[in-house]
Protein backbone atom coordinates (compact mmCIF):
# COMPACT_ATOMS: atom_id res chain seq x y z
CA UNK A 1 0.00 0.00 0.00
CA UNK A 2 0.85 3.38 -0.90
CA UNK A 3 2.35 5.34 1.95
CA UNK A 4 0.56 8.82 3.11
CA UNK A 5 2.63 11.54 3.06
CA UNK A 6 2.96 15.27 2.89
CA UNK A 7 4.50 17.37 -0.58
CA UNK A 8 7.95 18.57 0.23
CA UNK A 9 8.12 22.41 0.16
CA UNK A 10 10.38 24.80 0.31
CA UNK A 11 10.87 26.86 3.37
CA UNK A 12 13.55 29.32 2.79
CA UNK A 13 16.93 27.59 2.18
CA UNK A 14 15.76 24.04 3.61
CA UNK A 15 12.95 21.57 2.87
CA UNK A 16 10.15 20.45 4.88
CA UNK A 17 7.60 17.66 4.44
CA UNK A 18 4.49 18.96 6.40
CA UNK A 19 5.97 21.02 9.34
CA UNK A 20 8.92 18.15 9.60
CA UNK A 21 12.38 19.44 8.04
CA UNK A 22 13.36 17.04 5.09
CA UNK A 23 16.95 16.07 4.76
CA UNK A 24 17.92 13.17 2.13
CA UNK A 25 20.33 11.40 0.58
CA UNK A 26 20.36 8.17 -1.78
CA UNK A 27 21.91 7.29 -5.19
CA UNK A 28 21.06 7.94 -8.66
CA UNK A 29 19.40 5.35 -10.60
CA UNK A 30 19.12 6.86 -13.87
CA UNK A 31 18.22 3.93 -15.93
CA UNK A 32 14.79 3.45 -14.17
CA UNK A 33 12.78 4.20 -17.07
CA UNK A 34 14.79 2.88 -20.15
CA UNK A 35 17.86 1.14 -19.27
CA UNK A 36 21.51 0.63 -22.06
CA UNK A 37 23.51 -2.31 -19.38
CA UNK A 38 21.59 -5.65 -20.46
CA UNK A 39 21.42 -6.82 -24.00
CA UNK A 40 20.81 -3.08 -25.78
CA UNK A 41 18.15 -0.91 -24.81
CA UNK A 42 15.71 -1.73 -23.04
CA UNK A 43 12.91 -1.24 -20.42
CA UNK A 44 14.51 -2.90 -17.13
CA UNK A 45 12.43 -5.55 -15.66
CA UNK A 46 9.91 -5.52 -12.45
CA UNK A 47 12.82 -7.49 -10.81
CA UNK A 48 15.74 -5.05 -11.51
CA UNK A 49 13.38 -2.02 -10.67
CA UNK A 50 12.15 -3.83 -7.36
CA UNK A 51 15.38 -5.29 -6.52
CA UNK A 52 17.32 -1.81 -6.42
CA UNK A 53 14.83 -0.02 -4.75
CA UNK A 54 14.97 -2.41 -2.03
CA UNK A 55 19.26 -2.10 -2.00
CA UNK A 56 18.75 1.81 -1.79
CA UNK A 57 16.55 1.34 1.34
CA UNK A 58 18.83 -0.67 2.98
CA UNK A 59 21.55 1.62 2.10
CA UNK A 60 19.20 4.18 4.38
CA UNK A 61 18.33 6.51 0.96
CA UNK A 62 15.20 8.58 1.47
CA UNK A 63 14.96 9.90 -1.74
CA UNK A 64 16.83 8.81 -5.54
CA UNK A 65 17.01 10.22 -8.74
CA UNK A 66 16.24 8.93 -12.13
CA UNK A 67 16.77 10.93 -15.91
CA UNK A 68 15.02 8.30 -17.58
CA UNK A 69 11.80 8.60 -16.19
CA UNK A 70 10.89 11.45 -17.48
CA UNK A 71 14.25 12.07 -20.13
CA UNK A 72 13.54 10.05 -22.29
CA UNK A 73 13.27 10.55 -26.09
CA UNK A 74 14.30 9.78 -30.16
CA UNK A 75 14.28 5.90 -29.52
CA UNK A 76 11.74 2.69 -30.10
CA UNK A 77 11.27 2.32 -26.46
CA UNK A 78 11.61 5.77 -25.29
CA UNK A 79 8.43 7.99 -23.75
CA UNK A 80 8.48 9.83 -26.89
CA UNK A 81 9.95 7.79 -30.13
CA UNK A 82 9.06 10.56 -32.48
CA UNK A 83 7.92 14.44 -32.05
CA UNK A 84 4.63 14.47 -30.21
CA UNK A 85 4.30 10.58 -30.40
CA UNK A 86 3.66 8.89 -27.18
CA UNK A 87 4.77 5.17 -26.31
CA UNK A 88 2.00 4.07 -24.19
CA UNK A 89 3.58 0.72 -23.32
CA UNK A 90 7.15 2.78 -22.57
CA UNK A 91 5.01 5.20 -20.20
CA UNK A 92 3.66 2.03 -18.08
CA UNK A 93 7.15 1.10 -17.36
CA UNK A 94 7.95 4.63 -15.66
CA UNK A 95 4.21 4.16 -13.53
CA UNK A 96 5.68 1.09 -12.78
CA UNK A 97 8.74 2.47 -11.01
CA UNK A 98 7.29 5.10 -9.64
CA UNK A 99 4.70 2.89 -8.03
CA UNK A 100 7.38 1.15 -6.33
CA UNK A 101 9.33 4.10 -4.94
CA UNK A 102 6.14 5.67 -3.27
CA UNK A 103 5.54 1.74 -1.81
CA UNK A 104 8.76 2.19 -0.31
CA UNK A 105 8.38 5.22 1.12
CA UNK A 106 10.94 7.23 -1.43
CA UNK A 107 10.87 9.67 -3.66
CA UNK A 108 12.68 10.71 -6.70
CA UNK A 109 13.92 13.76 -8.27
CA UNK A 110 13.48 13.29 -12.19
CA UNK A 111 15.55 15.45 -14.72
CA UNK A 112 13.38 16.18 -17.61
CA UNK A 113 15.24 16.62 -20.49
CA UNK A 114 19.37 15.89 -20.88
CA UNK A 115 21.91 18.54 -22.05
CA UNK A 116 23.85 15.30 -23.44
CA UNK A 117 22.85 13.11 -26.48
CA UNK A 118 22.70 9.94 -24.89
CA UNK A 119 20.48 6.68 -25.53
CA UNK A 120 18.12 8.01 -23.96
CA UNK A 121 17.82 11.16 -25.81
CA UNK A 122 18.74 14.89 -24.56
CA UNK A 123 17.75 18.69 -26.32
CA UNK A 124 19.43 17.85 -29.72
CA UNK A 125 16.99 15.15 -30.17
CA UNK A 126 14.42 18.12 -29.80
CA UNK A 127 16.56 20.23 -32.21
CA UNK A 128 16.87 17.48 -34.48
CA UNK A 129 13.01 16.79 -34.87
CA UNK A 130 12.90 20.49 -36.15
CA UNK A 131 15.91 19.88 -38.86
CA UNK A 132 17.64 22.14 -36.89
CA UNK A 133 21.41 21.03 -36.38
CA UNK A 134 22.94 23.66 -33.29
CA UNK A 135 21.35 21.67 -30.37
CA UNK A 136 21.87 25.65 -28.71
CA UNK A 137 19.18 26.28 -30.36
CA UNK A 138 16.93 24.19 -27.92
CA UNK A 139 16.48 27.20 -25.76
CA UNK A 140 15.80 29.93 -28.47
CA UNK A 141 13.53 28.52 -31.10
CA UNK A 142 9.51 29.05 -30.54
CA UNK A 143 9.00 25.58 -32.06
CA UNK A 144 11.41 23.76 -30.09
CA UNK A 145 10.15 25.31 -27.41
CA UNK A 146 6.92 24.67 -27.40
CA UNK A 147 7.91 21.35 -28.07
CA UNK A 148 9.55 21.19 -24.99
CA UNK A 149 6.52 22.33 -22.89
CA UNK A 150 4.26 20.22 -24.54
CA UNK A 151 6.28 17.07 -23.66
CA UNK A 152 6.22 18.44 -20.19
CA UNK A 153 2.16 18.82 -20.16
CA UNK A 154 2.40 15.18 -21.31
CA UNK A 155 4.35 14.24 -18.11
CA UNK A 156 3.01 16.51 -15.87
CA UNK A 157 -0.91 15.52 -16.80
CA UNK A 158 -0.04 12.08 -17.03
CA UNK A 159 -2.39 9.67 -14.81
CA UNK A 160 -0.49 6.50 -13.51
CA UNK A 161 -2.15 2.88 -14.44
CA UNK A 162 -1.32 1.49 -11.23
CA UNK A 163 -1.85 3.95 -8.46
CA UNK A 164 -4.50 6.16 -10.18
CA UNK A 165 -2.48 9.71 -9.19
CA UNK A 166 -1.48 11.93 -11.59
CA UNK A 167 2.10 12.60 -11.78
CA UNK A 168 1.56 16.50 -10.42
CA UNK A 169 -0.42 15.15 -8.04
CA UNK A 170 2.38 12.23 -6.67
CA UNK A 171 4.26 13.41 -3.41
CA UNK A 172 6.80 10.90 -4.06
CA UNK A 173 8.55 12.82 -6.52
CA UNK A 174 10.27 14.96 -4.53
CA UNK A 175 11.26 17.95 -7.23
CA UNK A 176 11.02 18.01 -10.82
CA UNK A 177 14.67 19.41 -12.56
CA UNK A 178 14.82 21.11 -15.42
CA UNK A 179 17.41 19.04 -16.92
CA UNK A 180 20.34 17.11 -16.20
CA UNK A 181 23.46 19.00 -16.46
CA UNK A 182 21.95 22.14 -18.63
CA UNK A 183 24.92 24.58 -19.19
CA UNK A 184 25.28 27.79 -20.01
CA UNK A 185 21.34 28.02 -19.99
CA UNK A 186 19.71 31.23 -20.90
CA UNK A 187 18.06 32.60 -17.62
CA UNK A 188 15.07 33.81 -19.59
CA UNK A 189 14.82 30.25 -20.26
CA UNK A 190 14.75 28.97 -16.93
CA UNK A 191 12.43 31.37 -15.97
CA UNK A 192 9.47 30.55 -18.52
CA UNK A 193 10.28 26.87 -17.99
CA UNK A 194 9.49 27.20 -14.40
CA UNK A 195 6.44 29.50 -14.51
CA UNK A 196 4.73 26.94 -17.40
CA UNK A 197 5.49 23.97 -15.08
CA UNK A 198 3.67 25.98 -11.94
CA UNK A 199 1.20 27.21 -14.20
CA UNK A 200 0.36 23.03 -14.08
CA UNK A 201 1.70 21.92 -11.33
CA UNK A 202 1.59 23.75 -7.68
CA UNK A 203 2.52 20.73 -5.88
CA UNK A 204 6.02 20.15 -6.82
CA UNK A 205 9.60 22.25 -6.58
CA UNK A 206 11.42 22.80 -9.32
CA UNK A 207 15.40 22.23 -9.56
CA UNK A 208 18.10 23.41 -11.69
CA UNK A 209 21.61 22.40 -11.97
CA UNK A 210 25.02 23.49 -13.68
CA UNK A 211 27.55 21.11 -14.16
CA UNK A 212 30.62 21.41 -11.70
CA UNK A 213 29.52 24.88 -10.43
CA UNK A 214 26.55 26.90 -9.21
CA UNK A 215 25.10 28.57 -11.99
CA UNK A 216 24.94 32.56 -10.66
CA UNK A 217 22.51 33.98 -12.86
CA UNK A 218 19.84 31.72 -11.83
CA UNK A 219 19.73 32.59 -8.26
CA UNK A 220 17.15 35.60 -8.62
CA UNK A 221 14.77 33.35 -10.38
CA UNK A 222 11.48 33.52 -8.33
CA UNK A 223 10.39 30.52 -9.37
CA UNK A 224 13.34 28.40 -8.89
CA UNK A 225 13.28 26.30 -6.07
CA UNK A 226 16.63 24.21 -6.03
CA UNK A 227 20.03 24.52 -6.94
CA UNK A 228 21.93 21.67 -7.80
CA UNK A 229 25.79 21.12 -8.29
CA UNK A 230 27.81 18.15 -9.04
CA UNK A 231 30.57 16.79 -8.33
CA UNK A 232 33.61 15.15 -9.44
CA UNK A 233 36.24 15.10 -7.55
CA UNK A 234 33.94 15.58 -4.44
CA UNK A 235 35.55 18.72 -2.45
CA UNK A 236 34.51 19.93 0.79
CA UNK A 237 35.80 22.95 -0.02
CA UNK A 238 33.96 23.29 -2.90
CA UNK A 239 30.80 22.52 -1.17
CA UNK A 240 30.92 24.91 1.31
CA UNK A 241 31.38 27.83 -1.17
CA UNK A 242 28.76 26.51 -3.12
CA UNK A 243 26.40 26.48 -0.39
CA UNK A 244 27.02 29.84 0.86
CA UNK A 245 26.05 31.64 -2.70
CA UNK A 246 23.06 29.52 -3.04
CA UNK A 247 21.91 29.84 0.81
CA UNK A 248 22.69 33.43 0.66
CA UNK A 249 19.95 34.18 -2.58
CA UNK A 250 17.19 32.07 -0.78
CA UNK A 251 17.16 29.35 -2.24
CA UNK A 252 17.98 25.36 -1.44
CA UNK A 253 21.06 23.70 -1.99
CA UNK A 254 21.44 20.18 -3.25
CA UNK A 255 24.44 17.87 -4.30
CA UNK A 256 22.95 16.24 -7.48
CA UNK A 257 25.58 13.87 -8.19
CA UNK A 258 29.29 12.79 -6.81
CA UNK A 259 32.31 10.57 -7.54
CA UNK A 260 31.68 8.79 -4.34
CA UNK A 261 35.20 6.56 -5.01
CA UNK A 262 37.44 9.66 -4.58
CA UNK A 263 39.72 9.75 -2.07
CA UNK A 264 37.92 12.83 -0.80
CA UNK A 265 34.88 11.70 -0.65
CA UNK A 266 34.96 11.19 3.62
CA UNK A 267 35.63 14.89 3.89
CA UNK A 268 32.71 15.75 1.54
CA UNK A 269 30.26 13.51 3.40
CA UNK A 270 31.64 15.06 6.81
CA UNK A 271 30.93 18.86 5.18
CA UNK A 272 27.47 17.82 4.38
CA UNK A 273 26.62 16.64 7.48
CA UNK A 274 27.81 19.68 9.43
CA UNK A 275 26.21 22.10 7.08
CA UNK A 276 22.69 22.51 7.60
CA UNK A 277 21.98 24.45 4.58
CA UNK A 278 22.77 21.00 2.47
CA UNK A 279 19.55 19.72 2.06
CA UNK A 280 20.40 16.17 0.50
CA UNK A 281 22.92 14.39 -1.54
CA UNK A 282 22.78 11.62 -4.30
CA UNK A 283 25.95 9.51 -5.15
CA UNK A 284 26.30 8.23 -8.16
CA UNK A 285 25.04 5.60 -9.26
CA UNK A 286 23.30 2.52 -7.70
CA UNK A 287 22.72 -1.25 -9.87
CA UNK A 288 21.36 -4.13 -8.44
CA UNK A 289 21.32 -7.68 -9.29
CA UNK A 290 20.83 -9.00 -13.19
CA UNK A 291 17.60 -11.55 -13.52
CA UNK A 292 19.75 -14.06 -15.22
CA UNK A 293 22.58 -13.88 -12.09
CA UNK A 294 25.45 -11.85 -10.77
CA UNK A 295 25.14 -7.83 -11.16
CA UNK A 296 24.71 -5.81 -13.89
CA UNK A 297 27.54 -4.12 -14.97
CA UNK A 298 28.26 -0.24 -15.47
CA UNK A 299 32.00 0.30 -16.22
CA UNK A 300 31.57 4.07 -15.80
CA UNK A 301 33.87 3.89 -12.64
CA UNK A 302 31.27 4.79 -10.57
CA UNK A 303 29.05 1.92 -9.88
CA UNK A 304 28.03 0.50 -6.69
CA UNK A 305 26.92 -2.85 -5.97
CA UNK A 306 25.81 -2.95 -1.93
CA UNK A 307 27.42 -4.20 -0.14
CA UNK A 308 29.89 -4.79 -2.20
CA UNK A 309 32.22 -7.29 -4.44
CA UNK A 310 34.99 -6.99 -6.66
CA UNK A 311 36.24 -4.03 -4.51
CA UNK A 312 39.69 -3.19 -2.64
CA UNK A 313 38.89 -3.01 1.00
CA UNK A 314 39.35 1.03 0.94
CA UNK A 315 36.60 0.95 -1.51
CA UNK A 316 33.91 -1.29 0.45
CA UNK A 317 34.25 1.18 3.50
CA UNK A 318 33.65 4.10 0.93
CA UNK A 319 30.25 2.00 0.16
CA UNK A 320 29.59 1.24 3.67
CA UNK A 321 30.31 4.79 4.31
CA UNK A 322 26.87 5.88 1.73
CA UNK A 323 24.94 4.20 4.34
CA UNK A 324 26.40 5.74 7.39
CA UNK A 325 26.08 9.11 6.37
CA UNK A 326 21.99 8.50 5.05
CA UNK A 327 21.38 7.82 8.49
CA UNK A 328 24.01 10.30 9.95
CA UNK A 329 22.27 12.75 7.49
CA UNK A 330 18.72 12.90 8.82
CA UNK A 331 20.10 11.72 12.74
CA UNK A 332 18.47 8.11 12.16
CA UNK A 333 19.85 5.00 14.16
CA UNK A 334 21.61 3.01 11.61
CA UNK A 335 19.60 -0.33 11.65
CA UNK A 336 20.47 -3.95 11.42
CA UNK A 337 20.32 -5.16 8.02
CA UNK A 338 17.82 -8.47 7.56
CA UNK A 339 17.42 -10.99 4.22
CA UNK A 340 13.40 -11.54 3.78
CA UNK A 341 14.06 -13.18 0.93
CA UNK A 342 15.70 -16.01 -0.58
CA UNK A 343 17.91 -16.43 -3.72
CA UNK A 344 16.11 -17.69 -7.03
CA UNK A 345 18.36 -21.08 -8.30
CA UNK A 346 17.97 -20.74 -12.12
CA UNK A 347 20.02 -23.42 -13.41
CA UNK A 348 22.16 -26.25 -12.17
CA UNK A 349 22.55 -27.97 -15.48
CA UNK A 350 25.89 -30.20 -15.15
CA UNK A 351 26.65 -29.35 -11.43
CA UNK A 352 27.19 -24.88 -12.46
CA UNK A 353 25.08 -23.18 -10.48
CA UNK A 354 23.45 -19.94 -11.99
CA UNK A 355 20.93 -18.12 -9.26
CA UNK A 356 19.37 -14.73 -8.71
CA UNK A 357 21.11 -12.93 -5.79
CA UNK A 358 19.32 -11.06 -3.32
CA UNK A 359 19.56 -7.21 -2.01
CA UNK A 360 21.60 -6.91 1.37
CA UNK A 361 23.55 -10.03 0.18
CA UNK A 362 27.29 -9.50 0.60
CA UNK A 363 27.87 -13.96 0.64
CA UNK A 364 26.11 -16.61 -0.06
CA UNK A 365 26.30 -20.94 1.30
CA UNK A 366 25.05 -23.34 -1.50
CA UNK A 367 23.96 -27.09 -0.30
CA UNK A 368 23.01 -30.09 -1.76
CA UNK A 369 21.21 -32.83 -0.77
CA UNK A 370 21.83 -36.81 -2.71
CA UNK A 371 18.98 -38.36 -0.57
CA UNK A 372 15.88 -35.70 -0.72
CA UNK A 373 14.46 -32.47 -0.87
CA UNK A 374 14.49 -32.18 3.01
CA UNK A 375 18.00 -33.63 3.55
CA UNK A 376 19.91 -34.69 4.64
CA UNK A 377 22.08 -31.19 3.20
CA UNK A 378 26.08 -31.01 2.77
CA UNK A 379 27.64 -27.31 2.13
CA UNK A 380 29.12 -27.17 -1.15
CA UNK A 381 30.20 -23.66 -1.04
CA UNK A 382 30.04 -21.35 2.15
CA UNK A 383 29.63 -18.35 3.06
CA UNK A 384 31.10 -16.98 -0.42
CA UNK A 385 30.80 -13.73 -2.81
CA UNK A 386 28.66 -14.28 -5.80
CA UNK A 387 29.10 -11.42 -8.72
CA UNK A 388 29.92 -13.64 -11.70
CA UNK A 389 27.34 -15.19 -13.17
CA UNK A 390 27.47 -19.25 -11.73
CA UNK A 391 29.65 -22.07 -9.69
CA UNK A 392 30.71 -25.31 -9.98
CA UNK A 393 30.09 -27.75 -7.79
CA UNK A 394 33.52 -29.40 -8.03
CA UNK A 395 32.36 -33.13 -6.67
CA UNK A 396 29.67 -33.39 -8.70
CA UNK A 397 29.49 -36.83 -10.68
CA UNK A 398 27.50 -37.17 -13.84
CA UNK A 399 25.67 -40.08 -12.73
CA UNK A 400 23.97 -38.79 -9.41
CA UNK A 401 20.83 -36.88 -9.17
CA UNK A 402 21.16 -34.46 -6.49
CA UNK A 403 19.13 -31.56 -4.78
CA UNK A 404 20.53 -27.87 -4.51
CA UNK A 405 19.16 -24.73 -2.06
CA UNK A 406 21.02 -21.78 -1.26
CA UNK A 407 20.79 -18.60 1.57
CA UNK A 408 21.85 -15.55 1.85
CA UNK A 409 24.02 -13.98 4.87
CA UNK A 410 24.56 -10.18 5.46
CA UNK A 411 27.88 -8.57 6.19
CA UNK A 412 26.96 -8.85 9.72
CA UNK A 413 26.23 -12.49 9.60
CA UNK A 414 22.40 -12.52 9.59
CA UNK A 415 21.14 -15.67 7.41
CA UNK A 416 18.20 -15.11 5.12
CA UNK A 417 15.90 -17.84 4.37
CA UNK A 418 16.62 -21.22 1.62
CA UNK A 419 15.36 -20.96 -1.26
CA UNK A 420 13.45 -23.46 -2.49
CA UNK A 421 15.14 -27.00 -3.27
CA UNK A 422 15.91 -27.92 -6.84
CA UNK A 423 16.43 -31.11 -8.32
CA UNK A 424 19.49 -31.63 -10.78
CA UNK A 425 19.20 -34.83 -12.73
CA UNK A 426 22.10 -36.97 -13.58
CA UNK A 427 24.14 -35.71 -16.84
Amino acid sequence: MMLKREFVKRRGTKLVAGEIPYRFAGPNIYWLGLDENVEGIDWPTPFRVQNVLDTAVMMGANALRSHTLAASVGHPKSLMPTLRQMNEEAWVKVDFALDEIAKRGLRVMIPLVCNWSYYHGGRSTFTSWRGIGDAEDFYYDRQVIADFQWYIGQILNRTNTINGLMYKDDPSILAWELGNELNDVPADWVQEMCRYIKGIDSNHLISHGKQFEVDADKLDIPELDIIDVHYYPPSAEQLHADVDKVSSAGKVYIAGEYDWSSDQTGSFLQAVEGNEKVSGTFFWSLFGHHDQGGYVQHNDGFSVHYPGHGYSDVWLGRIQALRQHAYQLRQARIPEILITEAPLILSTDEGRIVFRGVAGSATYTLERSSKSPSGPWQPVIERQAYHNGEWKDALRVKEEKVYYRIKAITLNGVEGPYSQPVQSLAF
